[in-house]
């Protein structure tokens, strides 16, 4: 793709005021409004406001555009995507973070900044990395750090910050101000290399498109596409302007809002599984509503269920597999099929699924551990559960286990526990006897105990301290009382049964999680512990009406678990 650039004015989008790109590459400096680029001339080729432009370097091919064969004879209309997932680091970040380095660096600056907590994080780093300029990365505490890994490895520096994400924004923004540093965002030079989109399509194929649906988040992108669609028309291609469809979740949708009450809208939070729109403060807002009003464009939204469906189609029917937010298109577009029906249609799917698995993993229900024999391999193949593990897509992993065909031990386990649920006076709900169907269903058979709590009493100290009395039957018939405390009864009473038994299985609990399955005071918990002997590292569970009965059935069932693997 040959680009040019005839020189270009640095302008304010509201007030029209020319900026000097020295002295700002964010917000304007008369108005504080977002800014915009305007060139000298009218070309064919693209324009990137670069003096001395050069091949994006980790890029060799443009995203494929696919006809979605499958879904438009579902549908009875045109489906096409761009892949954009097919980008060097898995996602249309990699357009504008390509133009964002190469300004840095023509800049003269001595490292780059921004906030992010995912795509634009390991886009910019990676960049950065391969021109060697060092990127600071401002991240909320509590981000998980597979959301960083990609940037991470790109070497980018990590700053962890008290606070939520707007708090890391704006310190970031200070942090640019205290050193030459180049702050990355979702800012004007962002948006003129992700123009580079529509440019592409033009040497894909005819541009006849009725619609084109853009996830939106800050809107940057959404602007970019049209400023492309803009600019070759202008130059003379022949081409037809699309409606654009401005589409995100329910969840998380301050620029939807905003169209429709026709002021920018910040939101307190975004909760959404499509993370990468889920911005509160969509900085290019107005410009997204000015391609709304003038361009007779659409604004929707799909609920959190549809993108899950739409995620698990876009797999099995076209296998494609993307990210959360590339559900969105499709899910509104089948909200709409009056509107769009015959229509040729484009959707933008944004990024790879391979960064979003931790939402695979949340919504699909996990294959239990089989014992290595034939018997038992025909037994589950047999008894119902890959037939539900297909259907169960979206909906919690542990509620999906009704009909499971248990074995013979499965069954007297399972009627163990309901017994003992039944002992304390709790009646089972429908979704606890599914969860616990789930929970025994995963458990090994034939396990030996090496001890058994008989009983345990907690002492409250001084300074936070819990002392737990645990009585213990060991392997050999004796019964001993082992004393200790910790921070907390959990703590207190794991620490206390380890004084005995980590002389003959040293175990480690790396992790514990709680599950309350519901409001009410008498609900099942299950506890999970993640365990660790020696290399080997696993999860048991349990479950009882008593959060400490079922953190001690589920310890003890790990000692069982490990003695085994010991032994094997």
């Amino acid at each position: 793709m040959q680009s040019t650039n005839s020189g270009y004015t640095l302008r304010c989008f509201t007030c029209k005021s020319v900026n000097d790109e020295r002295e700002t590459s964010t917000y304007c400096t008369k108005c504080g409004s977002v800014l915009t680029v305007d060139y000298n001339e009218v070309r064919k080729e693209i324009q990137y406001p670069i003096e001395n432009i050069i091949p994006d370097p980790l890029k060799n091919h443009y995203t494929a555009l696919r006809r979605l064969d499958r879904l438009s004879e579902m549908y009875g209309t045109e489906l096409y995507a761009k892949l954009e997932n097919e980008n060097p680091t898995g996602c249309f970040k990699d357009r504008g973070s390509y133009i964002e380095v190469l300004k840095a660096l023509e800049l003269g600056v001595d490292a780059i900044c921004l906030a992010s907590t995912g795509n634009m994080a390991a886009s910019v780093a990676a960049y950065a990395r391969y021109f060697k300029i060092p990127c600071y990365v401002f991240v909320p505490e509590k981000t998980p750090q597979t959301k960083i890994a990609q940037a991470t490895i790109y070497d980018a520096i990590i700053v962890k910050i008290k606070g939520d994400f707007r708090t890391c924004e704006e310190l970031c923004r200070e942090f640019a101000k205290t050193g030459n540093y180049y702050l990355a965002g979702d800012y004007v030079f962002r948006l003129e290399g992700q123009k580079s989109f529509c440019y592409e399509l033009l040497e894909q194929g005819p541009i006849d498109y009725d619609y084109i649906f853009v996830p939106i988040g800050a809107g940057t992108n959404f602007a970019a596409i049209h400023k492309g669609f803009q600019e070759m028309i202008a130059a003379g291609h022949e081409i037809k302007m699309p409606t654009f469809v401005a589409v995100q979740p329910e969840q998380s949708s301050p620029v939807v809002e905003g169209i429709f009450k026709k002021e920018k809208i910040i939101a307190d939070q975004v909760h959404t599984m499509a993370d990468a729109v889920a911005v509160a403060n969509p900085f290019d807002f107005y410009k997204v509503l000015t391609i709304y009003e003038e361009n007779n464009s659409l604004a929707l939204t799909a609920s959190e269920d549809e993108l899950l469906e739409c995620m698990k189609e876009m797999s099995v029917e076209e296998g494609i597999f993307t990210e959360p937010a590339c559900a969105i298109p499709l899910a509104t577009f089948k909200n709409n099929l009056d509107t769009f029906k015959g229509k040729k249609c484009l959707l933008v799917l944004t990024g790879t699924g391979l960064k979003s698995t931790h939402i695979v993993a949340k919504y699909s229900l996990s294959s239990p551990v089989l014992s290595p024999k034939i018997e038992r391999v025909q037994q589950y193949l047999e008894s119902g559960f890959p037939e539900i593990q297909k259907k169960s897509w979206g909906q919690s992993r542990d509620m999906f286990m009704g009909n499971v065909n248990m074995d013979e031990e499965h069954a007297r386990l399972y009627e163990e526990y309901v017994s003992s649920c039944n002992k304390k006076g709790k009646t089972l709900k429908q979704e606890e006897i599914k969860a616990l169907k789930s929970l025994v269903y995963n458990e090994e058979k034939d396990l030996e105990y090496p001890v058994e709590v008989l009983d345990y009493k907690l002492t409250m100290r001084m300074h936070g301290l819990v002392s737990a009395a645990i009585k213990l039957k060991l392997p050999n018939g004796e019964e001993i009382v082992s004393l200790d405390q910790g921070v907390g009864p959990m703590d207190a009473i794991i620490t206390a049964i380890k004084a005995e038994t980590d002389a003959f299985i040293p175990l480690e609990v790396k992790k514990h999680e709680v599950e309350i399955l519901s409001p009410d005071t008498d609900s099942l918990v299950i506890v999970s512990l993640t365990l660790e002997k020696e290399d080997y590292i696993f999860t048991t569970k349990a479950a009882s009406p008593d959060t400490l009965e079922a953190l001690i059935q589920a310890f003890v069932k790990g000692l069982a678990v490990a003695n085994k693997a010991l032994v094997a």
